[in-house]
C-alpha cells in the first residue's frame, strides 16, 4: 500500500490536467489516492506533494483534519508555498465550488509543527518556509501553529519566524505571498514568532496579510507575533483586518517589530487592525517598535515609518518604557490617523508623529477584552470578543480609503457611510450585544448554520425576556422561551434544519431592549 501511494504522489504531475487543476487532500486521504476529488483524495502526509505539483493557476484543496510538516522528526522540513498556486483550507471534503467553503463557523485545517514528543524542544523549526514568491502565491483559511525555531538567531534565516518564514535575504532576494484568513497561534521563535519577513542586505520581501489573527505566539527574544527585517533591504508587510492579541516576547516588542537600519527600508501598512493585551515581559514596547537604527545601535542609516489607518491599539504592556509603543533612532516614527491609541505612559520620541488626523484616546468598548476568541473558543465566528459595543466611538469613526470590502468576519466592511476602527465592522443585524446598561451579554453561534443555533446570554439582573424566530419577512416561526429571568446564564437552541436555506431573526427581548441578530440558514 505505501508503494502504490509513492507512485501515486509521483505521477499526479501527469495524471491531473497542468493548467487551473483541483487537487483535493484530506488527513488520510480516499479512494484512488490521486488527488482528483474529495473520493479520490491525496492523504495528509503528501500535502506538500501536491503543492509542488501544481502549476499556474492550480488550486490545492485541503479539508478539515492537522496536517503536519512531515512524519519524521527532522525539525528543517517545513511546508512551503508556490507561485500561481492557491492554497485552500477548511473545507469540509463535500464541496464542489470554493464558494461552498464556509469559514465563518472558524477554520477547521491546521498545520502543525508538532513532530515530535510532547512539548516544542523537538518541534518543527518553522511551520511555513517561503523563498522567491511573488504575489500569486497565496494561502488561505489554515490555522498555522507549533512551530519552535529556538535556534541562535542569524540574519540568514535561524532562529526566525516559528509560524512563517518570508525569506527575502541578501540581493536578488524577495518573498511577497498573500496570506490570508489564517490563525497563527501558539508559535515560537528567537525572533518574529508568528512570522518573519526577511529583507536583509538588499532582499525584498512585501507580504500581504488579509484577516489574520496572530495569538498567543512567543519569542524568545523580540516580537512575538510578527517581525519584518528590513535591514540593509526592504521589508514592508501589507496588514488588513488583522488582529494581534496575546503575543508576548522575552524582552521586547510583544507583537510587532519593524526595523529598517543600515540604509534599508522598513514601512508596514496596516489599515483596520488591532494590537490588543500583547506583552513586552522584560523591556519595552508591548504593541509594536518603529527602529531605524543600524545592528550596533550607533547610527540611524536607514528608513522606518509604521503607519496606521483605522486601528486600535489598547491594552498592551510592557516592564519598561512605552507600554503600547516604541520608537527607536533618529527618523523613525509611527503614522496614525482614525485610529484608537492609548497614549498613556507614553512619552516623547514614542509619540504619533504629524497631525493624527481622526485619532483618539478612549476605551474601545469591547464586547470581551479577555476572550478574545469569545465564548465558543473559537477565532473569527460570531462571538469574538474584540468586536465593539454598540456605544464605542470607534463606530462609523474611520476612513473609508483604501478599506478592505469585508471585515474579519465576512460582513460588509462599512456597515453605514462610514468604516468602523479596529478588525470588525459593527452590525445590529448581525453582531452579538453586550449592553452596559443592562448588564447583558449575548452570544449567538455558529451562524452560519445548517441546523441547530445557539444563544447564550447571561444577565446580571431579573429581567422578563422572550426569545423568538422570525423568517426573513418578520413573520413569526416560533416562540422559544417567554417570561421572568432571575440572574443566570441562560442558554437556548433555535431548530433550523427543516426551515428553507435563507436568512431568519433571532430577537431577544427584554425590559432593557431589543437585541436582533441575523441567522444565516445554509
Amino acid at each position: 500500500m505505501k508503494k502504490n501511494i509513492l507512485i501515486t504522489v509521483f505521477l499526479i504531475v501527469f495524471t491531473i490536467e497542468a493548467y487551473g487543476a483541483i487537487r483535493y487532500v484530506t488527513p488520510t486521504g480516499a479512494g484512488t489516492l490521486d488527488g482528483t476529488s474529495w473520493a479520490n483524495a491525496l492523504p495528509g502526509t503528501s500535502l506538500q506533494a501536491a503543492i509542488d505539483a501544481s502549476s499556474v493557476n492550480d488550486e490545492v484543496w485541503v479539508a478539515s483534519g492537522t496536517y503536519y510538516t512531515t512524519t519524521t522528526t527532522n525539525r528543517t522540513i517545513s511546508f512551503g508555498m508556490r507561485n500561481g498556486v492557491t492554497i485552500y483550507g477548511s473545507f469540509l471534503g463535500t464541496e464542489t465550488l470554493l464558494s461552498q467553503r464556509v469559514l465563518t463557523n472558524g477554520l477547521t485545517s491546521v498545520l502543525s509543527g508538532e513532530i515530535g514528543g510532547v512539548g516544542i524542544a523537538d518541534n518543527s523549526y518553522n511551520v511555513v518556509y517561503n523563498q522567491e514568491l511573488d504575489n500569486t502565491a497565496i494561502i488561505d483559511g489554515f490555522i498555522i501553529e507549533g512551530g519552535n525555531d529556538n535556534r541562535s538567531p542569524t540574519s540568514s534565516g535561524n532562529g526566525l519566524g516559528g509560524g512563517m518564514y518570508n525569506h527575502g535575504y541578501n540581493t536578488g532576494g524577495y518573498c511577497h505571498p498573500i496570506v490570508r484568513n489564517c490563525l497563527f497561534r501558539q508559535n515560537t521563535a528567537s525572533w518574529g514568532a508568528g512570522a518573519f519577513n526577511n529583507g536583509y542586505g538588499g532582499g525584498n520581501t512585501l507580504p500581504t496579510y488579509i484577516n489574520c489573527v496572530f495569538s498567543q505566539n512567543h519569542a524568545l527574544i523580540e516580537a512575538g507575533g510578527m517581525d519584518s527585517y528590513g535591514v540593509g533591504g526592504t521589508a514592508s508587510p501589507t496588514v488588513i483586518n488583522t488582529i494581534f492579541y496575546e503575543n508576548t516576547s522575552a524582552t521586547n516588542v510583544g507583537a510587532m517589530y519593524a526595523w529598517g537600519g543600515d540604509g534599508g527600508n522598513c514601512h508596514p501598512v496596516l489599515i483596520n487592525c488591532a494590537f490588543i493585551n500583547n506583552m513586552a515581559l522584560n523591556g519595552y514596547g508591548g504593541a509594536f517598535i518603529a527602529d531605524n537604527l543600524d545592528p550596533s545601535g550607533g547610527t540611524s542609516s536607514g528608513s522606518c515609518t509604521v503607519t496606521l489607518q483605522n486601528c486600535i491599539v489598547w491594552n498592551n504592556t510592557a516592564t519598561g518604557t512605552s507600554p503600547q509603543f516604541y520608537v527607536r533612532g533618529t527618523g523613525a516614527q509611527v503614522i496614525a490617523t482614525y485610529s484608537d491609541i492609548s497614549l498613556t505612559g507614553q512619552n516623547a520620541p514614542h509619540v504619533i508623529s504629524g497631525v493624527g488626523t481622526g485619532n483618539i484616546d478612549t476605551d474601545p468598548l469591547f464586547l470581551d477584552i479577555t476572550t478574545g476568541a469569545g465564548i465558543d473558543g473559537i477565532w473569527m465566528t460570531a462571538d469574538d470578543g474584540l468586536q465593539l459595543q454598540n456605544t464605542s466611538l470607534c463606530i462609523d469613526a474611520g476612513n473609508n480609503t483604501g478599506v478592505a470590502s469585508t471585515d474579519i468576519l465576512f460582513n460588509n466592511r462599512i456597515f453605514n457611510a462610514t468604516v468602523d476602527m479596529g478588525a470588525y465592522e459593527f452590525d445590529t443585524t448581525t453582531l452579538s450585544v453586550k449592553n452596559t446598561k443592562s448588564k447583558l451579554v449575548v452570544s449567538i453561534y455558529p451562524n452560519p448554520t445548517t441546523s441547530i443555533v445557539n444563544l447564550s446570554y447571561n444577565s446580571a439582573e431579573t429581567n422578563n425576556s422572550s426569545v423568538l424566530l422570525l423568517d426573513m419577512h418578520g413573520k413569526l416561526i416560533k416562540t422559544i422561551t417567554k417570561g421572568q429571568k432571575n440572574t443566570d446564564t441562560f442558554n437556548y437552541q433555535a431548530d433550523l434544519s427543516k426551515q428553507p436555506s435563507g436568512i431568519y431573526f433571532l430577537i431577544l427581548q427584554t425590559d432593557k431592549g431589543n437585541y436582533t441578530n441575523k441567522i444565516i440558514r445554509k
